[in-house]
């Protein structure tokens, strides 16, 4: 797999050139002067150039800095490399199904969306559903659903296939909540469900096959076992890809991670990550070329930190939620929820006073976000890369891959990691 690790150094390369525009935060686009510290000098040159109004993600293919920057983005992005998979060349890698039995990405076709989910949850559990009982049913497997919630994955691969799933989450408040919709879903429907449900800690040394044997005495545990996560969160993503390959009866890994900034490690050791460039991998260039919009409160935002620095609050968080209507409105608001006293805002009329004379930095601070938001698929790519290298350098596998699962704009994390033993 020389591509994934050829790839990966690409984007470790790019990130470390743009390093200052990946890590730093908006919050500081005018207090820290980062128009002029992040930007190189050419490209910061024709971006004052641009016209605010014209729409920078429309794409061209005439030579300039701005251009190069986003054809390179893209070329270091996921979408582009060559190594990943998309859904439909998935099955192919999968062991062949028993040529009695229709595949079921045909057979099943016209599956109802539950009433419990909302679309684009149900939409992720009938693409990733689909493709988890497929695997099961080929090898005559039970799945294991980790970090699995309120139990939507385990329950639709019951319900519709009649695929053996031990669902396993550390909330008592989800297992109560997948208890109570199997209980609705017995009810209406009459039948049992061959899910277990277990609350139990999940980390780098969970013992799934002895979980499995537990929870399901009569199951004949002999490396026919799948362990899979629908947006495996943060850390567990790390701990799922490690207790798998210490497990020797658990033969397949499916998972499809997300909340990249909560994972704060480096699992190949080739580069930490900084907060500030995990969230920035959080971001979906797809959503935001699609919706072309950028919240006011980035820009409020910013100011708000001159007003900050000047009463001497420094690294302050305030969260989201403000009015947007205008800054004063915005900046009373935010003053008040971090416990200044009323007598020390500024008037309305001193607050859109020190406003007006920032707001030729609005365009540029839009710009900015927008380089960032390319840059994120980069970030991305290293983040899931650095997953994939990890894997390849600790273990025997037959196939390994990074697969494009779900359209971008209705679910953002979209990628998944597969590996089989």
């Amino acid at each position: 797999m020389a591509k994934y690790n050829n790839y990966f150094e690409k984007t470790l390369d790019f990130i470390n050139i743009y390093q200052e525009l990946i890590d730093c935060h908006l919050v500081d686009f005018i207090t820290e002067k980062l128009w002029d510290k992040c930007l190189p000098e050419k490209l910061k040159s024709e971006l004052e150039s641009i016209n605010t109004n014209d729409d920078i993600w429309m794409e061209s293919n005439a030579t300039s800095e701005l251009n190069d920057f986003i054809q390179l983005t893209r070329s270091l992005s996921l979408e582009s490399c060559p190594a990943v998979i998309c859904v439909d060349d998935l099955l192919k890698l999968l062991p062949q199904v028993p040529s009695k039995e229709q595949s079921i990405k045909n057979k099943f076709v016209e599956i109802k969306k539950s009433q419990f989910m909302n679309t684009k949850k149900s939409y992720e559990i009938d693409v990733l559903g689909k493709i988890i009982a497929e695997m099961a049913l080929s090898t005559r497997s039970l799945v294991v659903d980790a970090g699995a919630g309120k139990g939507y994955l385990s329950t639709y691969l019951s319900e519709h296939f009649d695929v053996p799933v031990l669902s396993i989450d550390s909330s008592q408040v989800c297992h109560k909540g997948a208890i109570n919709r199997q209980e609705k879903i017995r009810k209406r429907k009459q039948s049992l469900t061959k899910v277990r449900y277990v609350v139990e800690k999940l980390d780098d040394t969970t013992d799934y096959n002895k979980i499995v044997k537990t929870h399901y005495p009569d199951w004949n545990v002999n490396k026919n076992l799948i362990l899979t996560g629908l947006h495996t969160c943060g850390m567990l993503v790390h701990s799922v890809m490690k207790a798998f390959l210490h497990a020797k009866d658990i033969h397949l890994l499916f998972v499809v991670p997300c909340c990249y900034h909560l994972a704060d490690e480096s699992l190949s050791g080739r580069w930490i990550f900084s907060k500030n460039a995990r969230m920035l991998a959080q971001q979906s260039i797809e959503r935001s070329r699609h919706n072309k919009h950028l919240s006011p409160s980035l820009f409020y935002r910013a100011v708000l930190q001159i007003i900050l620095h000047s009463m001497g609050y420094y690294n302050t968080k305030v969260g989201r939620g403000g009015p947007l209507d205008n800054f004063a409105n915005y900046a009373k608001w935010a003053l008040s929820k971090i416990g200044i006293d009323n007598k020390q805002i500024p008037s309305t009329h001193a607050l859109q006073e020190i406003y007006q004379s920032y707001i030729h930095f609005e365009s540029k601070l839009h710009l900015f976000q927008i380089l960032r938001i390319y840059t994120s698929s980069v970030v991305e790519a290293a983040i899931m890369l650095d997953r994939i290298v990890f894997l390849q350098n600790n273990a025997q596998h037959s196939k390994i891959a990074i697969v494009r699962l779900f359209d971008p704009t209705v679910s953002p994390r979209c990628y998944a990691i597969l590996m089989m033993k």
